[in-house]
């Protein structure tokens, strides 16, 4: 069935993901921005400003490590247990469903007699067109001022978007 983990990706109007209220996301003040997401940021400042949807450029150090780098499902999760099926929310859902993902990639890699992923942020941001962008939506800001935007490619919300089984699949297997 479509949209189900590792099963290719929801791609209708009434599944398409969108900014949770609550999410987070920003510039650091302490790590610089990393040589391999300087493109994806300055494209995002170009595409925000353009629109005019960025918050107070003194409410944020643009030229910090921009985070997240990856975003994935966290609301309204189905999770059984003790045998009962329930809805919960949080990094709690998103992060194993993320890093199960990268393990089936791996296991993928591994069965094909390559080496297993290792360090994977230089390679999400050179193949971004296989993650699930989240363009819609803005993040919740403080004192009553918008956060940052969701926009078409890496963003201060959702990164560069939800792993897509399929199309990592494919690029990680063309790997050495």
């Amino acid at each position: 069935r479509p949209g189900r983990l590792g099963h290719g990706t929801v791609d209708d109007a009434a599944h398409r993901s969108h900014v949770r209220a609550g999410s987070s996301g920003g510039f650091s003040n302490i790590y610089d921005q990393p040589s391999w997401q300087t493109e994806a940021i300055t494209t995002f400042f170009e595409n925000a400003a353009a629109a005019g949807t960025l918050p107070p450029s003194n409410m944020f150090n643009a030229t910090g490590r921009g985070f997240p780098d990856i975003a994935a499902q966290s609301v309204s999760y189905p999770v059984v247990a003790n045998g009962i099926t329930m809805s919960v929310a949080g990094t709690s859902c998103a992060s194993p469903c993320s890093g199960g993902i990268f393990g089936l990639l791996n296991d993928a890699r591994l069965a094909a007699g390559k080496s297993s992923l290792g360090f994977l942020n230089p390679m999400l941001y050179g193949n971004a067109a296989a993650l699930n962008d989240c363009t819609q939506g803005t993040q919740g800001g403080c004192s009553g001022i918008d956060g940052f935007p969701a926009v078409a490619g890496w963003d201060a919300v959702t990164g560069l978007g939800s792993p897509n089984y399929t199309a990592l699949l494919g690029v990680v297997m063309a790997l050495p």
